[in-house]
């Protein structure tokens, strides 16, 4: 019985020796790793033109150095003559930390990555699908990363994963049918990003007649600011299946008109060629391409003018038009040229009331 205590003893002193030694190698590797990477790395880094692999370095030493640390604990436990239950116990929880830390560690380099890239390419290129689809991608890559890493747990514990994914294709499946009409603007969400039918900042008229400016593209609805500075919140299915109007597409130039009744002995030449004078002088309108007008229609008491202008920035129209309106009246007026408008006469015919 002594021999027994004192062979366990022997092992328990050996391995123990063993797993110490690997513990401290652990952590010198660690130190090493973190000291190569903080001083070495650093200086070659920060040659270079881009802080993009400074922020890697910087993000990824910390997770690195738990990552060596863990990896030496995993051993040295598995190294010791403990009782199977309680060395898979232990194993356990170390593989699930050591996973843990990588997971943290890829979402934050990809996470510094879409950080530059949003910082420093979509800047340059002001393009508004990067900007938009960024924070989508990130969501997606961190539930990604999230479900990988589980899987590997699993995996490592001898969990069935094929019966996890038949259970949740089962439950997506009837979170799908409960949930029909917002999967439907989601994927009406990621059709609007990706036909680029507007952008957010541009002026869109709807179907229903409500013109605003697109302030934000989500995956379940896009907000629209209408002229009156209310926030019209549109499913995505909606705009996806109606007839929108973008007035700042393929560029914000924009054409404008206006409409003029003037009276039907009046001198059409005469009031032609004083609305262009006033297109002329005004500062919104531009001189390419040259203002018209046109004399559209015989009205029932006018004859009716339209001028065709262009301004170069969509947002501009309606005080483009005020100005042209208010100098239009006020010539109009000083040179005799009579507006009418429709005016109806009553007779009364006299007698006795029956």
């Amino acid at each position: 019985m002594q021999i027994d205590i004192s062979k366990d003893t022997e092992l328990w002193l050996k391995q123990g020796l063993i797993s110490f030694a690997i513990l401290a190698g652990s952590w010198f590797a660690a130190k090493f790793v973190r000291y190569f990477l903080t001083n070495w790395v650093h200086r070659f880094t920060k040659h270079t033109e881009t802080e993009l692999d400074d922020k890697i370095v910087e993000t990824a030493k910390g997770p690195v150095y738990y990552i060596i640390i863990l990896s030496g604990i995993y051993l040295a436990i598995s190294n010791l003559p403990l009782l199977p239950k309680l060395k898979a116990i232990g194993d356990g929880i170390v593989y699930v930390l050591g996973v843990g830390m990588g997971v943290i560690m890829i979402y934050r380099v990809v996470n510094v990555f879409l950080e530059w890239y949003t910082h420093n390419v979509t800047k340059k290129t002001d393009s508004q699908l990067e900007k938009e689809f960024l924070p989508l991608i990130e969501k997606l890559v961190f539930i990604f990363i999230f479900i990988t890493g589980l899987i590997i747990i699993l995996k490592h514990f001898d969990y069935d994963i094929l019966s996890l994914v038949t259970a949740l294709g089962v439950t997506s499946l009837a979170i799908g049918l409960a949930a029909k009409d917002t999967l439907a603007n989601m994927i009406s969400g990621f059709t609007i990003m990706l036909d680029r039918p507007f952008r957010v900042g541009d002026r869109v008229q709807l179907v229903s007649g409500e013109i605003g400016d697109v302030i934000e593209i989500g995956l379940r609805s896009t907000k629209i600011k209408t002229l009156e500075s209310n926030v019209l919140i549109v499913p995505n299915t909606e705009i996806v299946n109606t007839k929108v109007i973008n007035q700042c597409y393929p560029d914000k130039a924009m054409r404008g008109r206006v409409k003029v009744g003037i009276a039907c002995n009046g001198d059409v030449d005469k009031a032609k060629k004083i609305m262009l004078d006033i297109a002329g002088s005004n500062q919104k309108v531009l001189k390419e391409p040259k203002p018209f007008v046109l004399l559209t229609e015989f009205g029932d008491s006018a004859l009716i003018l339209q001028m065709f202008y262009w301004i170069d920035n969509c947002f501009d129209i309606f005080i483009a038009q005020d100005g042209l309106n208010s100098e239009i009246k006020k010539r109009f007026e000083q040179e005799g040229i009579e507006m009418p408008y429709p005016t109806k006469t009553v007779y009364v015919k006299e007698g006795k009331l029956p």
